[in-house]
């Protein structure tokens, strides 16, 4: 008997059956992944070398904010929680790394936490892909999970800067859209067009732009120490226009992918 790859068996005539075609079909888009995977965090990792706004500290400038904002929240759509987590952590260790030899990117040695922000967008944007995900044997609400989380955040960051108490309007914003996806799946569809075939994956770039942005802000408040009135005026009105920025790119790039490789969608409830 010839040699075959384990995750494909052929039938008695030689031709594969429906069973078997499934299964070859699932070893391919697994590989897909996790090229995706691959591919995603070698992006992120030279994009947060590429500043497209300052980070303004307690003194005023004292960084810059990379491109990679607006990769972050593609780590959970394409990937899913478990791979978005996985290799999320590898681009945040590609953006360390980085962080060390260029100065653009340099940011995350003064904010430690955000090299933990592409795994958290991976994580929780992939759980809010559908209402209900199985872990483990076990299904567990995807959205209400990434909603006690963003809560978390917002109580962590208004316990010491409740003077600028709406700074975190892109998490409530957040907590609204997961809220949403409890009770309404959104599925893609490819042949969607013009504007359609982007909004339906701005639920997903709003929850992934906010979790990634998580890491930043608490790392800006337990480490960095900045004072609400920097907050909420300084860094508020710039905050909210690279975060819709990056809202609105992720939705296009993530829409091309998808539209690209159909069955990754299907592919990243796990």
């Amino acid at each position: 008997m010839p040699v075959r790859p384990r995750w494909v068996v052929m039938s008695t005539d030689g031709d594969m059956g429906p069973q078997d075609e499934m299964e070859l079909l699932t070893g391919v888009s697994e590989t897909k992944l996790h090229a995706v995977g691959m591919i995603l965090a070698a992006i992120y990792g030279v994009a947060s070398a590429i500043p497209i706004s300052a980070f303004f500290g307690s003194v005023g400038v004292s960084g810059s904010i990379g491109l990679s904002i607006c990769i972050a929240p593609l780590f959970g759509i394409l990937l899913g929680p478990k791979r978005g987590f996985a290799y999320g952590l590898v681009a945040g260790v590609i953006q360390a790394a980085l962080a060390t030899v260029i100065p653009s990117a340099a940011l995350a040695l003064a904010v430690p936490t955000m090299v933990l922000g592409p795994s958290v967008s991976g994580l929780f944007t992939g759980l809010a892909l559908r209402p209900w995900t199985t872990v483990a044997g076990k299904r567990i609400p995807g959205p209400s999970i990434t909603i006690i989380y963003l809560l978390l955040v917002i109580i962590l960051y208004e316990i010491p800067e409740y003077e600028a108490w709406w700074f975190p309007a892109v998490y409530f914003a957040a907590v609204i859209t997961a809220l949403l996806l409890q009770v309404k799946e959104v599925r893609f569809d490819p042949s969607a067009e013009g504007w359609k075939k982007y909004l339906q994956v701005v639920p997903f770039t709003i929850i992934g732009t906010a979790t990634d942005f998580s890491m930043m802000t608490l790392g800006a408040v337990y480490l960095m120490g900045i004072p609400a009135p920097v907050f909420g005026f300084v860094i508020f009105p710039f905050m909210l226009g690279e975060r819709i920025a990056a809202i609105v790119v992720s939705a296009i790039i993530a829409s091309v992918a998808l539209a690209a490789f159909s069955d990754l969608w299907t592919g990243t409830t796990e």
